[in-house]
């Protein structure tokens, strides 16, 4: 009885999501990117839009070329009985196009490197999002129509979190000097300008500099190593990263998936880093939250802009904590709500950049918006905060890169 039940395990049949994510292989992984970021694009030469018309009837062919019919598709929110028959036929055939096109990279006649990302998910989104679903990287989907928002499990941030870093650390300087090494003197394995007598109980042998050491016994005339010298090593000191997000309305579209994407690319190097380096992600509208690691990709932007009120919950953190405090402060646009009711958003805002002087804090400004009042008042806020830096992104995709290169 006992073998029986152990050969009837060995023999079990593989479960279906696990052919699934073999099947897709790391294409899962990309097709979850894509999902997240529908800005990303890429180029492959196997056109899936010729799969699908491979399965449509002649008369429907010359829908899918059209791109009113796709939008059509989205927006279709009435019942209409010979539309409804077509847009039926049109799914079934795309149910039919996936399908081989699964059997094509299983079998290894298509692989990953023909395919493009962007067009799969253009072409099959409800079908990849069907199997991210099985996998269990989603767990749904909300909404119809022309507006869908899909709902990740915590699992996703960790994979779209890797595609990130890959794709911002292709063109970053690894030589970059990050905020949390400090002109202090510590024991550090990162060397300074400085020439120092070595001592053991300050410097690493990453320190000693043994072409100054033989020049220093070479000018007082000796011919053997009797003094060994040293770089002053820089100190690495712990930083704190506060992110306050804007996820107010007008940050909808490029805007809010730039922001997550920093966040997301700050906490996946700090974790692949180790250390004491922490991370703390608000998002912010007349509301402020602490984002947890499972929320940060379910971001929805709706509500007015309280930056007084996000400056002083960040405020709050650092005097909490120890280490270098640098706060990122992402918006596109004027404060347009304050949480003191006897200050404008302006003045409120304007009070809570100066307030930070009071924990040290080094304030970065990142800015999505360039009219000339949005930047008349962040630069009131960098000269308020003092320690301070004003930066403004025209594409919000390229921060998370300015993000990993400061750390």
């Amino acid at each position: 009885m006992e073998f029986t039940f152990i050969r009837l395990m060995i023999d079990k049949p593989e479960c279906r999501a696990c052919r699934m994510e073999q099947t897709l292989g790391d294409l899962a992984n990309d097709l979850l990117y894509s999902l997240f970021n529908p800005y990303y694009r890429e180029k492959g030469n196997f056109d899936t839009k010729e799969l699908i018309k491979k399965y449509l009837r002649e008369e429907l062919r010359h829908f899918d070329d059209n791109p009113f019919f796709r939008e059509f598709l989205k927006d279709l929110g009435f019942n209409d009985g010979y539309w409804t028959e077509q847009i039926e036929k049109y799914q079934m055939a795309k149910k039919k196009a996936w399908e081989e096109l699964k059997n094509l990279l299983e079998t290894g006649k298509l692989s990953r490197e023909d395919l493009s990302i962007d067009q799969l998910v253009e072409n099959f989104f409800d079908e990849v999002v069907d199997e991210l679903k099985k996998i269990g990287y989603i767990d749904y989907v909300e909404g119809k129509f022309h507006r869908r928002v899909v709902k990740y499990r915590a699992i996703a941030e960790r994979i779209i979190g890797d595609k990130i870093l890959s794709i911002a650390l292709e063109e970053l300087d690894q030589r970059s000097r990050g905020e949390n090494l400090t002109e202090k003197e510590g024991i550090s394995i990162f060397s300074g300008e400085n020439i120092v007598e070595f001592d053991p109980t300050t410097h690493s042998f990453d320190n000693i500099d043994l072409c100054e050491s033989l020049i220093m016994s070479a000018i007082k005339g000796r011919l053997e190593l009797d003094e060994i010298v040293a770089r002053q090593p820089k100190h690495a000191e712990k930083c704190v990263y506060v992110m306050l997000i804007d996820v107010s309305d007008s940050m909808r579209g490029k805007k809010i998936v730039g922001a997550i994407e920093a966040g997301i690319a700050l906490r996946r190097a700090i974790e692949r880093k180790g250390g004491e380096d922490e991370l703390v992600v608000l998002a912010f509208n007349h509301r402020v939250s602490k984002v947890k690691k499972e929320e940060i990709l379910n971001l929805e932007p709706r509500g007015r802009t309280d930056i007084g009120l996000a400056l002083r919950k960040a405020r709050g953190i650092l005097n909490e904590k120890s280490g270098t405090g640098i706060v990122f402060l992402i918006s596109d646009g004027e404060p347009t709500s304050s949480y003191d009711p006897r200050l404008t958003p302006w003045a409120c805002a304007l009070r809570e950049a100066k307030l930070l002087r009071n924990v040290s804090a080094k304030l970065q400004i990142i800015m999505f918006g360039s009219e000339s009042r949005f930047v008349e008042f962040c630069t009131a806020m960098a000269k308020l905060c003092r320690n301070s830096r004003l930066l403004h992104f025209s594409d919000p995709l390229n921060l998370k890169k300015y993000i990993l290169k400061r750390f």
